[in-house]
């Protein structure tokens, strides 16, 4: 998923747009593979983080698990972007100052992606330092999310997510159908970021959630996957972007995603086990990706073909040294790699 995002973004960072990129022109613009790179991400996550919870024996311990995830790697990320990669591509005369040195550190500590020269690329189609990053506060007010459901009890948090889902849905088809796309204040943004972004994040991280409470009443379809992911090009194709269209791809877009994740994670036939036995590259892989991809863009000028195989492939090695350099050293399973892959896990589905 993590490679599939620098895909997309060498459409977007390359020429400016992803209109034409094959899975925005195969969902009818209603997504693109970054869109479903992402998606997953927070599918994913949200089935993993529910069961990290509910593991846990304190908030203090989960909470603690959450930070060493997320903030070792992306504040070193955050950092090679301002401290390195900045001074390379600043115009003449820039200079860090002490006081931009502190504000950059101490944004970032609360997770608002902020770098001296927001625009460092104005030369390329696309200006930004790591527009990739915009999702890594929503994750982790995720976590904080989870933290606050733990308040519910379990029976009640089971019954009680599906609605939520389900309001949340509807108001996104509602604010899409009435053209609607609420901003709120600045202080709002800055604290959540913004707030019309949450209704295309927290379906996907609801969906995984749900997946996990109702893991053993959940049944694996093929038939079921294949009605939902027709459905889903159906509502995309003969709807469009009318309000037809819109409520078919939010309706069934992150079902569809959720139910393909996990029909394919617990398929009995597919091992997956072992497929991190090396280490985990994919946070890596994503934090470095977008100024890797901006690097190339304003320095080279390769075939497009060429730019997303590079790209790729320096992407995944960040993620490798990310791993090795940064994030193990925080992950107790992470300092030094298992002797055996972990047991194959019960499928969670019928």
């Amino acid at each position: 998923m993590a490679l599939l995002v620098v895909f997309s973004h060498s459409f977007a960072l390359r020429f400016g747009t992803e209109d034409f990129e094959p899975m925005s022109l195969a969902t009818n613009g209603h997504y693109n593979s970054g869109n479903v790179g992402v998606w997953v991400f927070f599918v994913i996550s949200g089935f993993l983080i529910a069961h990290s919870h509910e593991r846990s024996t304190s908030i203090g311990s989960y909470a603690a698990k959450r930070i060493r995830r997320i903030y070792p790697a992306y504040l070193v990320a955050t950092s090679a972007c301002a401290f390195l990669v900045t001074p390379l591509f600043a115009p003449p005369g820039w200079s860090l100052t002490a006081a931009e040195a502190a504000r950059t550190i101490g944004a970032n500590l609360l997770l608002a992606n902020h770098f001296p020269i927001p625009d460092l690329f104005a030369g390329n189609p696309v200006p930004a330092v790591n527009g990739a990053l915009w999702s890594i506060r929503f994750e982790f007010l995720c976590y904080i999310g989870v933290a606050l459901s733990g308040l519910v009890a379990l029976r009640l948090r089971r019954h009680v997510l599906p609605l939520v889902y389900v309001a949340i849905v509807l108001t996104w088809c509602w604010l899409d159908v009435t053209g609607r796309k609420p901003g709120g204040p600045d202080w709002l943004r800055e604290a959540i970021g913004w707030p019309y972004a949450w209704f295309r994040v927290l379906p996907n991280f609801l969906a995984g959630m749900i997946v996990y409470h109702w893991r053993a009443h959940i049944p694996r379809s093929t038939a079921l996957l294949a009605a939902l992911l027709a459905g889903a090009l159906l509502g995309f194709h003969l709807g469009g972007h009318r309000p037809a269209g819109l409520i078919a791809a939010h309706l069934l877009g992150p079902p569809a995603i959720a139910y393909a994740v996990f029909w394919l994670a617990y398929h009995p036939r597919i091992d997956l086990s072992r497929a991190a036995r090396f280490g985990d590259f994919s946070y890596g892989t994503y934090l470095y990706a977008y100024t890797i991809q901006q690097m190339l863009v304003a320095t080279t000028a390769l075939p497009f073909a060429s730019f997303i195989l590079l790209s790729m492939a320096l992407a995944l090695g960040a993620g490798v040294a990310s791993w090795w350099l940064v994030e193990r050293h925080f992950l107790p399973h992470g300092r030094k790699p298992a002797r055996h892959g972990p047991e194959r896990k019960e499928a969670p589905a019928s």
